[in-house]
């Protein structure tokens, strides 16, 4: 249900989209969808905080896990890209449709996504104290742009599932390694450096 519902949330807008035109893409009556949610907007929040808390879990496990700074952050490219093609009308709705919450909704929200980009900026800051990452770039804009440049794949006219994971991951992270490291992004069982 909820998938159906981002996905009309994506092509109408919030405000554009019914719980009829949800019920209609689903092929039941608009009771049903009452029976869970009491709203537009409890679809909506719900999705966003499906959404956001899947991202969280990712990155915390990459985080966490024993592996040098090069290769987290590779894996965090495409951990972030993975849902944006999998799953973009989750994202689109989180990115774009959240601020249509009432702001008691979206404040949590808000403060997950915060969460997140922090733990992108440490292990930035990690990378920078351990000598790995340029140490005049500033971690909070590295991230921004990192986020920003894997973000727009949900608006690209041709959808990047076309070209598939694999490929969209492994140049996005070239294009952070050679910005970040200077080299290439390390590969499974190597440090990759150019």
């Amino acid at each position: 249900m909820l998938k159906t519902a981002a996905g009309v949330f994506a092509e109408r807008g919030f405000h554009g989209a019914s719980m009829r035109d949800i019920a209609a893409r689903l092929g039941v009556r608009q009771a049903a969808i009452y029976y869970y949610f009491p709203s537009k907007t409890a679809i909506l929040e719900a999705i966003c905080r499906e959404g956001i808390t899947a991202f969280v879990e990712r990155l915390g496990a990459i985080y966490a896990a024993p592996l040098p700074i090069e290769e987290k952050l590779t894996r965090a490219i495409r951990a972030h890209l993975e849902p944006l093609l999998e799953q973009r009308f989750y994202v689109h709705a989180f990115l774009y449709q959240r601020r249509e919450l009432p702001k008691s909704v979206r404040r949590p929200l808000d403060a997950q996504a915060h969460a997140y980009e922090a733990l992108w900026r440490t292990m930035i800051e990690e990378g920078q104290r351990g000598g790995e990452i340029a140490r005049d770039l500033d971690p909070q804009l590295a991230t921004l742009a990192i986020l920003g440049m894997c973000n727009t794949v949900a608006r690209w006219s041709r959808p990047a599932a076309e070209f598939g994971l694999d490929r969209v991951a492994g140049e996005f992270a070239r294009l952070v390694a050679r910005g970040l490291f200077g080299g290439t992004p390390a590969r499974a069982g190597g440090r990759g450096r150019a």
